[in-house]
């Protein structure tokens, strides 16, 4: 299950925090959030701290979004190599 919570962050930037697992079943309905966002001329922040697992099909559907427009944060190791986030401590 995926629960996707939403936080407004100033005019132009939403942010979508992520909860549980992102798998084929769910791709769908969190790419809908980041396109909604995305044409409402927001940049979406995706946090991922709260994100136990994510599968190949989910991963890479993220990282065809720009990191300009989409930035990806937090996560696990795991969530952290599967998405090719630079490791900067975050966890």
């Amino acid at each position: 299950m995926l629960r996707i919570t939403e936080k407004k962050e100033g005019k132009n930037t939403r942010v979508l925090r992520l909860e549980g697992k992102i798998c084929q079943e769910w791709i769908k309905e969190l790419e809908a959030e980041i396109i909604r966002g995305l044409d409402d001329g927001k940049k979406i922040v995706l946090d991922f701290s709260k994100v136990g697992f994510i599968d190949e099909d989910a991963a890479e559907m993220i990282k065809r979004f720009p990191q300009k427009k989409v930035e990806r944060k937090n996560g696990s190791l795991f969530i952290r190599t599967v998405l090719g986030m630079e490791d900067r401590g975050q966890k």
